[in-house]
């Protein structure tokens, strides 16, 4: 009987354990269990930053045509996606802007400062950036500095004319997004497309002047070359291979997390050589250098512009660095050349050996835009964190792989 007793309470036990867990899942959201604490459900895909960068023009249209036919809540249900031409009036007249850089005017100064002017005297896109922030932010809720806006995640299409190929621009330390870049790169190159990553290095959203800092994750794709005002249909295929691979992500990081992590983790699986390194799932990148004036993503060698004209170089770049975005660069390798044909080199102040990108960009010919050659170095980041490996753990990874490979 005691034997029975307990065997009787062992099931009412279990009964009442399941019946508690029923009722959990009952009053549970529908993916609470397996969905990560804050969703990225609002996702704006924006093109025409730049008015006369058609790339993303051409994607948002063909985009809205899916959204509008629900393929696009058909294949990824988690994510409520929307697109945003970002600079209508410049998109109309074929120009990279009206007044001032689009791109650059999203700081707090420029989206809630000047209150004692007139409309009529602020630039058309500082109103035009106003616009957008209360479209998919806001970036500074009622202007407090609220780190927390209503949009999930901003997806921002860019070209560029220099020689980029297809590159992925995230922050530095959003892992949200630094994970999203190593799985679209990773996508993108199992189809067969190289891609970039460059990891911008600005300590808080509040200091990046870009529009897609509006969201609270901010996910920029730039393909080039492509001449202003053209369409390409290759550059429109890389963008699309890239932007479908990010919705892929999106959803995975909604509805399955442990799915996600698991292809991560696959994609940059550690190798029997590297079994006893730590650091081996860093992700390949390169490193902005720290911008250093006002507007600027990144550092920039800068070069003068003419005494009639602020826009136009008074150096070209050299004809060795033309089409070479990534490639290395050394103190004393030629740079520019002057109007009088003479060779400015390189002068090392950005360090030994530096990798250039956006070389001949079109767009930085603009003083608002920020003139010159931006500056890079080879880095990894931490694909749990997001954080770049410092230059000395990475020359220790070198060392220890070396050691490795040695015994």
């Amino acid at each position: 009987n005691q034997l029975n007793r307990t065997k009787f309470e062992k099931q009412k036990a279990m009964t009442l354990f399941i019946s508690l867990a029923v009722a959990l899942l009952l009053v549970l959201p529908t993916g609470a269990l397996s969905s990560p604490a804050s969703r990225l459900d609002n996702v704006v895909v924006v093109g025409g930053t730049h008015g006369n960068e058609y790339t993303g023009v051409w994607c948002i249209k063909a985009l809205s045509r899916k959204i509008a036919s629900n393929q696009i809540r058909e294949q990824y249900p988690s994510l409520n996606v929307s697109t945003l031409l970002g600079n209508p009036e410049a998109y109309l007249q074929n120009k990279r802007f009206i007044d001032d850089d689009l791109n650059r005017q999203f700081l707090k100064d420029s989206l809630h400062g000047g209150d004692d002017l007139d409309e009529d005297d602020l630039p058309m896109e500082t109103l035009r950036a106003r616009e957008i922030d209360q479209i998919i932010g806001p970036k500074f809720a009622g202007g407090s500095g609220s780190d927390e806006p209503a949009n999930s995640v901003v997806i921002d299409l860019h070209s560029t004319t220099s020689n980029m190929g297809l590159t992925i621009i995230v922050a530095e330390g959003d892992p949200v997004m630094t994970r999203a870049a190593a799985f679209v790169r990773k996508k993108c190159m199992d189809s067969g497309e190289e891609v970039n990553c460059l990891l911008h290095t600005h300590p808080s959203r509040a200091v990046r002047p870009n529009l897609s800092s509006t969201g609270k994750h901010g996910f920029t794709i730039e393909v080039g070359p492509v001449p202003q005002g053209v369409i390409r249909h290759d550059a429109v295929e890389k963008t699309e291979l890239a932007i479908a691979a990010m919705f892929e992500y999106l959803h995975l990081y909604n509805s399955n997390q442990s799915k996600l992590d698991y292809m991560l983790k696959e994609m940059y699986s550690v190798t029997d050589s590297d079994a006893t390194n730590d650091r081996s799932q860093g992700v390949p990148c390169y490193r902005s250098a720290a911008a250093i004036r006002n507007g600027e993503m990144s550092g920039k060698i800068v070069w003068p512009s003419v005494t009639d004209n602020p826009n136009f170089p008074a150096y070209m770049i050299h004809k060795h660095l033309q089409d070479r975005d990534f490639d290395v660069v050394k103190t004393g390798d030629a740079l520019f050349v002057d109007l009088d044909g003479n060779i400015i080199p390189y002068d090392g102040a950005f360090g030994e050996s530096i990798y250039l990108m956006f070389v001949n960009e079109g767009g930085y010919y603009y003083q608002s835009s920020g003139r010159g050659v931006s500056v890079a170095v080879k880095a990894k980041y931490d694909l749990e964190t997001g954080m770049l490996y410092s230059p000395e753990a990475q020359r220790g990874e070198k060392e220890e792989k070396d050691s490795l490979c040695a015994s």
